[in-house]
């Protein structure tokens, strides 16, 4: 049956990342789909709000303290998930560190910290969690990241690359385990608002690039991360998903 085809049930995930909306809507529909979910970020609020949507579905919620930046922070978290959990089936990758600035004023330090955030903590996190995934040799692997790893954007120099970034190590990954049993995904996000913002067109000049006319809503992702993360994907992997409201159909 298709609905068997899309459960979760019996499944582990591991949510890392400190981003503005995904964690909590991600966690809450993994758990929505029956898997039992731990949830890492340095914010303890953003782990609060994570934990609260999901915790009423009646899974296991685990959440663990954890800066994504540092490495054997990182490790530490999948070695917790693992025995908190048992394994790890699937890993959503969530980091976002929205970043602006004039090419020529952005300082080292702030261009490290962007890549620290958005791109080398991706890499802590496969890397570790892929250890585990290899010697079951199954997994998902779903990177959430933005439409601007394949769009530039003035002043976005820095926030681009992390995403390009991440981008083409999903790629690399995809093709590198394609025949060990794992599968790797990212989702490009376009504008999201966790309230409903469809006003007029000289309300909100945003609205006019997106062609459904509305913004996305975080939960949205979460319903595309569920998919990626189902055995029905097992024949899809290396790609990226926009979820964008046709932004990138543009020329």
């Amino acid at each position: 049956m298709v609905s068997e085809q899309f459960s979760l049930n019996g499944k582990t995930a591991l949510v890392a990342g400190d981003s503005r909306f995904w964690s909590k809507y991600v966690a809450a529909a993994l758990a929505e789909a029956g898997a039992d979910v731990a949830i890492a970020a340095s914010s303890s609020q953003r782990l609060k709000e994570a934990s609260g949507e999901a915790e009423h579905l009646g899974r296991k919620i685990v959440t663990i303290p954890t800066n994504m930046t540092d490495p054997s922070q990182v490790n530490n978290m999948v070695e917790q998930a693992v025995t908190e959990l048992g394994r790890i089936d699937i890993l959503v990758n969530a980091a976002d560190l929205e970043f602006a600035k004039p090419f020529l004023e952005i300082t080292r330090d702030e261009w490290q910290q962007v890549m620290d955030t958005n791109l080398n903590s991706i890499f802590y996190s496969c890397q570790s969690v892929a250890k585990h995934m290899l010697s079951a040799r199954k997994g998902r692997i779903v990177n959430i990241i933005s439409c601007l790893a394949e769009r530039g954007l003035s002043h976005g120099s820095a926030y681009c690359v992390s995403m390009g970034g991440v981008l083409q190590l999903t790629r690399t990954l995809a093709l590198e385990w394609a025949r060990e049993g794992i599968t790797v995904n990212a989702i490009g996000t376009g504008w999201f608002a966790e309230t409903d913002r469809t006003g007029a067109l000289d309300e909100d000049r945003l609205l006019r690039y997106l062609p459904l006319k509305r913004y996305g809503h975080p939960g949205e992702v979460g319903s595309m991360v569920v998919y990626l993360a189902s055995d029905t994907t097992d024949f899809v992997t290396g790609q990226f998903f926009y979820a964008d409201g046709g932004l990138m159909a543009h020329a």
